[in-house]
């Protein structure tokens, strides 16, 4: 999956070279005090960068000549020493630039480019302000928060970002269409609403909620140039990573109205949809129940209409595989397995009558299920007087290593069962990697999965505070 995704990334960052929107592309850059050699250009894609072509320094000046346009996006120019500057590229690549080395930043004059014209007015307020702030910040370090000095300097700070705010708005009234404007607007953040509780403290639940649900309001998902930049590798970043609670359901939730929103444009739903299967990857994610996500996604969006990438093998080796996950999704009622167990007799998860059941699943190979399995044992004495038991399942092992491992192991204790087909086991409970623990209650509903030994315990805890 990994190795394919980012194969497709390759090609498609390939291809854009070869899709161009004008035959032309001239640019002429002057850095006073540039030292000879050789500047880079360098092109973005997503949260990756490549290399496109190096250009003489000759003069102070360099020359961006090609018969044929590049592809629009942000480009960074690197100089010998290091330093660099941005360039968005968009229809019109024949622009000139002006600036100096000692600063890139405030000398920088444009000539015949709305796009880095309005860049470098934004780059030029930045930077203003920043330095501004960073002259303040030293003065009040240190200084307790009702300190007047203290006070001023918030007061300044957030009036920098108001002044941010009406820069931006005056650009995306003047020039609405604009690849700066879009670009832009698309990395803003949205403003954190002051809603109050009864008691005048700030609702942040609320709060958080206005902001999630307004994250993506200002990115136009059928500006694919947007691909050929960080912005949306961003966002997706910070979006997923740090503003969504990370449960299941939240992110179930808000992945499909974005993946819902990104069918505008296909190679954004591609890009959106893959690093969404990528971050959820079952074994590889964090999150308890990445399952619940990967599966959802791929039922909902991976279908021949919008998956075009995919061969209808590929498209239905990945549907298979998402549909063998959403048996044991977290919170679902949890399927009954009956295999034999060591001494030949059926046994049943649902024959089992604790108030607890860990349905365990390993593999006698398996150099963790040797390393989690003694940890399993030495804690079942206390797990036991919690009201759990065990039902374990030895997968893709013959009899004979199975019995060995039980004994080696010493799992006497619980209830040992294994089925040679693996028929009984595989279509009810997914097993990705192994050893797989699965937590059911007294329902029989799963409620932990994917869980480390360690962790048994604090699902106990939240079922039985949610019970009481």
């Amino acid at each position: 999956m990994t190795l394919f995704f980012l194969l497709s990334l390759w090609a498609c960052a390939n291809n854009a070279e070869k899709s161009n929107v004008k035959q032309t592309c001239d640019i002429t850059i002057t850095v006073e005090g540039a030292a000879p050699g050789w500047a880079k250009l360098i092109g973005s894609y997503t949260d990756k960068t490549f290399f496109v072509d190096s250009f003489k320094i000759e003069n102070g000046k360099l020359r961006i000549k090609q018969d044929s346009s590049l592809h629009q996006g942000l480009y960074y120019v690197l100089f010998p020493d290091n330093q660099n500057i941005q360039i968005l590229l968009s229809d019109d690549q024949q622009f000139d630039l002006k600036t100096t080395m000692s600063d890139l930043i405030q000398p920088m004059q444009v000539t015949g480019s709305i796009d880095n014209d309005l860049l470098y007015q934004s780059f030029k307020l930045q930077q203003h302000q920043d330095n501004q702030q960073r002259t303040m910040q030293v003065q009040v370090n240190g200084k307790p928060e009702n300190d007047p000095a203290v006070i001023s300097f918030k007061k300044m700070v957030e009036d920098f970002r108001a002044a941010r705010r009406v820069q931006l708005a005056e650009m995306t009234k003047a020039h609405p269409n604009s690849f700066f404007v879009k670009f832009k607007n698309a990395g803003q953040n949205p403003e954190v609403k002051d809603i109050r509780l009864a008691t005048g403290e700030k609702d942040l639940n609320t709060q958080a909620y206005f902001f999630r649900k307004e994250y993506w309001d200002k990115v136009d998902f059928s500006e694919e140039r947007l691909m050929y930049s960080p912005v949306l590798s961003n966002k997706m970043q910070q979006f997923f990573g740090d503003v969504m609670p990370q449960h299941q359901d939240s992110i179930v939730q808000y992945a499909d109205a974005l993946l819902s929103k990104s069918l505008a444009n296909p190679e954004i739903f591609k890009y959106m949809s893959n690093w969404l299967l990528l971050k959820f990857e079952p074994g590889k994610t964090t999150l308890m129940d990445g399952e619940a996500v990967f599966s959802n996604i791929v039922e909902k969006f991976f279908t021949a209409e919008n998956a075009i990438w995919l061969k209808p093998g590929e498209l239905a080796d990945i549907r298979r595989r998402a549909g063998e996950m959403k048996a044991s999704l977290l919170n679902k009622q949890a399927a009954d397995v009956t295999a034999n167990d060591i001494n030949g007799q059926p046994k049943s998860i649902y024959s089992i009558k604790s108030p607890y059941i860990i349905v365990y699943l390993y593999h006698t190979d398996c150099e963790h299920c040797q390393a989690e399995t003694p940890k399993l044992v030495q804690m079942y004495p206390q797990l036991k007087s919690r009201g759990i038991e065990f039902y374990t399942i030895a997968v893709n092992t013959t009899d004979a290593e199975w019995r060995k491992f039980v004994k080696t192991y010493h799992m006497e204790q619980w209830t040992n069962v294994f089925d040679a087909t693996n028929v009984s086991v595989y279509s009810k409970y997914f097993v990705d990697n192994t050893p797989e623990i699965y937590v059911l209650n007294k329902e029989r509903k799963i409620i932990g999965k994917n869980l480390k030994p360690e962790q048994i315990n604090q699902i106990l805890d939240m079922d039985q505070k949610v019970a009481n």
